[in-house]
């Protein structure tokens, strides 16, 4: 699985350059970042806030140990968005997005270690939407947030991580599919409703050295194998 971000660039909650230097490059115009198709149900404007305090997030002190960078803040039971039961022996927390060109192959790599590891992992989800990378990355996260504050939240993402990222995403249906009230989800979204959580979320990512989704950490240490089914079941063990 390819990195998302290819290419030099400015990361998420960097800091601004020295006025010294020229001036910061334009921010980008909302209409580039908040897809048309997710106007009609009015959820652009909470989309719009979302990525505003995206651009907010100051960078924290990465965590080390021995030159490997650690989960920071650790996963947290009582927080962190599990798949399924909990309590297991082992936790695997993926920072990821979704609406990008790897969100559907990391839906597969997820279902296939629910279905190994049910019983020994916890599989936890946290936030890290690019909205200038992603156009769908923001106002997606959004819905998945809606959706626990109804529902749960891994019914809807699952969902949407069996799309495929050049596939039209009809949100409506998949939340239909995710036995989600389309009116009252839609409802929490143009609230902003779980905003705040994903902003502490790609807190959490820049804290822990992650620049790019996904990334994987099991008991709180970067996995750093191949983003495949029987590499990432062998490093679970």
């Amino acid at each position: 699985m390819e990195d998302e971000y290819p290419a030099p660039r400015r990361l998420l909650g960097e800091s601004d350059p020295p006025r010294n230097r020229p001036e910061r490059e334009p921010r980008p115009d909302i209409r580039d970042v908040v897809d048309e198709d997710f106007d009609l149900y009015g959820a652009e404007d909470a989309t719009a806030a979302l990525i505003e305090r995206l651009k907010d997030v100051q960078p924290a002190p990465v965590v080390h140990d021995g030159g490997e960078s650690l989960l920071s803040p650790a996963f947290d039971p009582d927080r962190d968005r599990i798949d399924g039961r909990f309590g297991a022996g082992t936790s695997l927390v993926v920072f990821g997005a979704f609406g990008t060109p790897t969100s559907h192959a990391l839906g597969r790599l997820l279902d296939d270690i629910r279905d190994r590891f049910a019983a020994t992992v916890d599989v936890a989800w946290r936030h890290y939407p690019d909205p200038v990378a992603h156009p769908h990355a923001a106002v997606l996260a959004l819905a998945t947030e809606a959706s626990a504050a109804i529902h749960t939240f891994w019914g809807l993402a699952h969902e949407l991580l069996r799309l495929r990222h050049n596939d039209p995403i009809d949100l409506h249906v998949a939340m239909e599919r995710a036995r989600l009230d389309p009116a009252r989800a839609f409802a929490a979204m143009r609230a902003g409703t779980g905003t705040d959580r994903i902003v502490d979320d790609v807190a959490s990512a820049i804290a822990s050295g992650v620049t790019f989704t996904p990334t994987l950490f099991i008991d709180g240490r970067r996995y750093r194998g191949e983003l495949e089914a029987a590499a990432l079941a062998q490093a679970l063990g």
